[in-house]
């Protein structure tokens, strides 16, 4: 018990703890605002708004034979509907905020808030919080008594078996986390070139890297792979955007990502 509880302790700081923590940095060393990293959040909560009105049109479609579909080709659309919606919803209130509001948001620090605060309000909300709540339920019932337990067998069936999964799933998922808050940040950056660069295609760029991304971890995860799997492309596509990250000068907050990029994308 000792090691799954450590590890989801370790979760439970990455997904709640680490978001909070960075962005207390942001507010006190680089003068960003908690406003500027609630719009991120607040582009988070749209975003999800606008994708669960045409998930809810598409099931009724399903449900009222419109578009006669079965698992599993109905499993693997709702999972690429969703995370192409997100790509595209997600991207696109990023750059409708940054280009209508009265803050100045085209700035490396300002991006930087707000792609801590989309990021990190996904993780606290799909992962933090309510693994907070379930790590309490195992600890306040770590010395259940089926037989005098008022639960019922069902919740005693479940708490059972979460005590028996391996102390690494949570720290895989604590990098798979961190892994998406490092994509969310290179996404607001790219964004962020729209207006630097004049170049509407890094929001094709943005929206792509959001879909490469989380297809690959989403497609993995589906076919069912063993964890270690989720966790190298994890790994390796955090690698990767952090390269670009370095690549697009983010990491100098002071001067902001004004340098020339390689011919990887058309001008307009």
């Amino acid at each position: 018990m000792l090691p799954l509880s450590i590890g989801i302790f370790i979760e439970i700081l990455v997904t709640v703890a680490l978001p909070i923590g960075v962005g207390y940095w942001l507010n006190k060393k680089k003068g960003v605002t908690w406003r500027v990293i609630a719009y991120g959040a607040v582009a988070y909560f749209i975003m999800q708004v606008l994708t669960t009105i045409i998930f809810v049109g598409f099931s009724l479609l399903v449900e009222n034979g419109t578009l006669p579909m079965q698992d599993p080709a109905l499993r693997i659309t709702q999972v690429a509907l969703s995370i192409v919606l997100g790509a595209v919803f997600g991207v696109l209130i990023r750059w409708f905020g940054m280009n209508k509001l009265k803050d100045d948001l085209k700035t490396l620090p300002a991006t930087w808030g707000i792609g801590l605060g989309y990021g990190g309000v996904e993780t606290m909300q799909l992962v933090g919080l309510p693994l907070i709540g379930t790590f309490w339920t195992m600890l306040t019932n770590i010395n259940l008594d089926p037989a005098t337990t008022s639960l019922s067998a069902d919740v005693v069936s479940q708490l059972e078996e979460l005590w028996k999964v391996p102390f690494y799933i949570p720290l895989a998922g604590s990098l798979e986390r961190i892994g998406a808050m490092v994509m969310h940040l290179l996404v607001t950056v790219l964004i962020l070139q729209v207006f630097k660069r004049n170049n509407k295609w890094f929001l094709a760029a943005a929206i792509g890297i959001e879909v490469l991304v989380n297809g690959l971890v989403a497609g993995i995860a589906e076919a069912g792979l063993e964890t270690g799997w989720v966790v190298l492309a994890a790994v390796i596509l955090m690698a990767g955007n952090l390269y670009l990250l370095k690549r697009l000068n983010a990491f100098d907050l002071k001067d902001g990502p004004d340098e020339d990029l390689p011919d990887l994308l058309p001008v307009d």
